[in-house]
């Protein structure tokens, strides 16, 4: 069964990944930290049984198999926080389709970076690719290279147009009570890059955009005015500037495309890019 999801829970993609495990001990710190709900689903489909299940598997023991990672996921959550409400969904259905269908109602959707299934795209699994694509709401992928809090810092790349991803990493920052780093990384694809302006000064790109995202951050900042902020301009790929913040931040927070990207566009080259190589937790907000 599926269930109904409580408006405002956080949802989480649940297996037995070691990246899966970790998306739920984030998911339920957050839930901690902001009491709110969880929602668990794991999912299953007969066609994916020998994959993700071993060969051999039958209807009735991927279906236990899958009641009995719910009871553990619970118990795991208790362990962090008896006071967290907790219910759960096991649909028959390949991953991807109850958690996007989840987030409608969801306050966000937490989900591993990959699963045991053999069924991945790189270094990201199908899975988390397809709901950070077209979930309705805010997407963290979890990654377990360090435990949350190491660092005390959220980073949030930034550009002249998007304002959901800053104004969610000063929410998260300002819960994790942690320095907030805004980036803007930029490279002109050629000399008539729309970017440039018809100048090709680079000097002079980096003040148009420091005062554009200046104005913008300090708008957030009196709504949030004990998260103390850095912010760095700089000339280079985007992508690879906040892979490697990533390695010293908490979490990492992007828009789903940037500002080059077209209406119909459901994830961005950069987006695509940091949830598949960063080194931290990945938001993706909407």
């Amino acid at each position: 069964m599926e269930g109904t999801v409580q408006p405002g829970s956080i949802v989480v993609g649940i297996d037995s990944s070691s990246a899966g495990l970790a998306a739920l001990d984030w998911a339920a710190d957050h839930a901690r930290r902001t009491r709110l709900p969880l929602h668990l689903i794991t999912a299953y489909s007969p066609e994916l049984a020998e994959v993700a299940w071993g060969e051999g598997s039958t209807y009735d023991t991927v279906r236990a198999a899958g009641d009995q990672l719910l009871s553990r996921a619970r118990s795991r959550v208790a362990l962090r926080d008896k006071t967290i409400q907790v219910s759960t969904a096991h649909p028959e259905s390949f991953p991807a389709a109850p958690l996007i269908r989840a987030s409608e109602r969801a306050e966000m959707v937490v989900l591993g970076s990959h699963t045991d299934s053999m069924a991945h795209f790189g270094s990201l699994g199908a899975t988390a690719l397809h709901v950070a694509s077209h979930g309705h709401c805010p997407v963290v992928v979890v990654r377990t290279e360090h435990a949350p809090g190491t660092f005390g810092r959220v980073t949030v790349g930034v550009d002249r147009e998007d304002d959901a991803s800053l104004a969610w990493a000063f929410r998260e920052a300002e819960l994790l009570e942690a320095e907030l780093l805004c980036v803007h990384a930029w490279q002109p694809r050629d000399a008539r890059d729309p970017g440039l302006a018809g100048d090709a000064s680079w000097s002079d790109y980096a003040r148009r955009c420091a005062e554009v995202i200046g104005s913008r951050i300090e708008s957030h900042q009196k709504a949030h005015p004990q998260v103390k902020v850095r912010t760095e301009i700089s000339q280079g790929n985007p992508a690879r500037t906040l892979v490697h913040e990533s390695h010293s931040s908490d979490v990492l927070v992007v828009g789903p495309r940037g500002s080059g990207g077209f209406p119909g566009l459901t994830l961005g080259h950069v987006a695509h890019s940091v949830l598949a190589h960063a080194g931290c937790a990945v938001a993706v907000a909407r």
